[in-house]
């Protein structure tokens, strides 16, 4: 199948144009793509379908694929402090007392897909819709934008299972992103998903969370994880396997961007650092220049290129370029509340592999030879998610998560088999939250300075509405009951956080608070509908558009790789009907 597909992607010759050489002085060429992501990846990918146009593709990370940490799922938790991270941090965080959370971002071919745990979703179909309306773009519209999804995703199911799911083939293609649910169920499994079931107050349903539904439980995947090898099917393995065989698309690593050129109202060129000697360089784009650098990398190389709020650029000596007031708002991003619980002994968690030698280097063994067995899984098959009732949301007055359409979950009740927190006694864990997924306040991005080599000023505002707070809380005190609860007596021995002393309101919401962390889905600071044109374009600057996370409008309730691979295929055929 993945073949069939290799084959069909070698592009199409019209007439009698002779294929393009490959970019080999890089100085110039017809498209020019900012950041290796999967939106990169994608545009990369279907852009050099002409074998006569030429494309460079820019990472300012490295090419981590040979590291077995990046390729096997149950090693991705070493990846987070790794160089395939942007190690940011966020600005101190008044709703969270001063904390200052961190903020990794992918730094690798393949982005945020390459480091990430790999679950694969699309969320509410009606963020989409949302996503059309505010846009002026209707291909946007769910209904519109699931071609696009089911052409970038492939799905394998084994059969039979040892846990019941709803997986649904119809909802996936014959597209690159190898897709699957897993072998068999964790030993957390089933006693997660049906405890946050029963703590529901309606009927829980099992559901894909690649139809356009995601109020329910997901069991046992999806992830993009390829069934046949155990493997990380990340952005760089999946369309990176297409753009190997293209002698047109040159990828060049460890190439910073520093600024976009702009002349005459119009992108000519783009200026980067090759990190290897420091060296500086200039590639001219024929057509056009792609940011597609992420939520926080995106809007700092625009900003630095003089696109942003005029008194922020002038105020650093940036000259304007030209003004546009939204550019780095708007972001939102998806941030977790933390319980953690002591497990019994027999059963294999990530924490487990991680300090039993005997018991890794059976896993690793099975790995090598199959494929299969823990190394192969990221150890945590269920989610369960929840739009609270219309009562308790008029309860806490938030008029802005009530209003929002009846098919969005507001709350992610998920686990994993790793300590989130330090470890009292180096004992059997998990790590279970609950995440807000419509957050209500935004936070923004802005620059340190006028010198690339800082990190951007991350604001992240998380919860910062009362309502976002309340919502939390009221979340994260239904999964501490969850997680005492005799459906998970088999397995939970003890609350180890925030642990038995934590009984007032006040005590309760201090952990809440202190043990907080990202699911690292940040959106929305170079959005469609405000700082760009309905074609992901800045209006006014000619051959420049933006593709990536930071084009959403709002934050969908999923995670983010799904909904970037769609968008990405549109914005590639977008742009392709423009220029044939």
């Amino acid at each position: 199948m993945r073949l069939h597909y290799l084959l069909l992607g070698l592009g199409q010759a019209s007439g009698c144009r002779l294929p393009a050489e490959k970019p080999s002085d890089n100085s110039q060429s017809d498209y020019v793509i900012l950041g290796a992501g999967p939106a990169g990846y994608v545009l990369a990918t279907r852009l050099s379908e002409d074998p006569t146009v030429t494309v460079i593709l820019l990472e300012a990370g490295p090419d981590g694929s040979g590291d077995r940490n990046m390729y096997t799922p149950g090693f991705a938790g070493r990846l987070q402090n790794s160089p395939y991270v942007w190690n940011y941090t966020s600005q101190p965080d008044p709703r969270r007392g001063g904390i200052a959370p961190r903020f990794p971002q992918g730094h690798a071919l393949g982005g945020g897909t390459s480091v990430n745990f790999m679950s694969y979703s699309r969320g509410a179909a009606s963020v989409y819709d949302q996503w059309a309306s505010d846009s002026g773009n209707e291909r946007l519209a769910f209904h519109h934008l699931f071609e696009q999804f089911e052409r970038s995703t492939n799905l394998t199911v084994p059969s039979p299972t040892d846990y019941k799911h709803a997986a649904a083939p119809g909802a996936y293609g014959d597209g690159p992103v190898q897709v699957s649910y897993e072998w068999v169920a964790t030993d957390t499994e089933p006693y997660f998903g049906d405890a946050m079931a029963a703590s529901m107050s309606q009927p829980v349903h099992l559901l894909d969370p690649a139809t356009g539904h995601h109020i329910g439980r997901v069991n046992g995947g999806p992830h993009t994880i390829d069934l046949q090898t155990g493997r990380r099917s990340s952005a760089q393995v999946a369309y990176g396997m297409i753009l190997s065989l293209r002698q047109n698309v040159n990828i060049i690593t460890r190439a910073e961007a520093t600024k976009i050129d702009i002349q005459n109202r119009q992108a000519v060129s783009v200026q980067y650092v090759a990190h290897d000697d420091q060296t500086n360089h200039t590639i001219s784009a024929r057509r056009e220049i792609i940011v597609s650098a992420g939520a926080i990398g995106s809007p700092k190389l625009l900003m630095l290129s003089g696109l942003g709020p005029r008194d922020h650029l002038q105020e650093l000596g940036i000259p304007v370029v030209k003004e546009i007031p939204e550019m780095g708002n708007n972001l939102h991003n998806h941030h977790n509340a933390i319980t953690m619980s002591q497990i019994s002994e027999d059963i294999i968690t990530a924490f487990k592999l991680r300090i039993n030698a005997s018991l890794l280097a059976e896993a690793e063994a099975e790995y090598e030879a199959t494929g299969r067995g823990p190394l192969s899984e990221i150890l945590t098959s269920s989610y369960v998610t929840e739009r609270p009732s219309d009562e308790f949301l008029d309860s806490i007055n938030a008029t802005f998560h009530k209003a929002l359409p009846i098919d969005r979950p507001l709350l992610f009740y998920g686990y994993t088999t790793s300590p989130l927190l330090p470890n009292p006694g180096n004992v059997n864990v998990m790590s279970a939250f609950v995440c807000l997924l419509q957050p209500e306040a935004p936070g923004y991005v802005r620059l340190a300075s006028a010198d690339y080599r800082d990190a951007p000023l991350i604001f992240s505002n998380y919860w910062g509405s009362d309502a976002d707070f309340a919502l939390v809380l009221y979340g994260y005190k239904k999964l501490r009951g969850v997680m005492a609860s005799d459906i998970l007596a088999p397995i939970v021995l003890q609350e180890l956080y925030p642990g038995p002393d934590a009984q007032t309101d006040e005590e309760v919401t201090q952990a809440m608070l202190d043990s907080a962390w990202s699911f690292n889905h940040p959106t929305g600071t170079c959005s469609l509908g405000r700082v760009l044109d309905p074609r992901f374009r800045i209006s006014g600057i000619g051959g420049l558009r933006v593709v990536d996370t930071s084009v959403f409008p709002y934050q969908p309730t999923s995670h983010t790789s799904g909904p970037t691979y769609a968008v990405a295929e549109l914005a590639a055929k977008i742009i392709k009907e423009e220029w044939y």
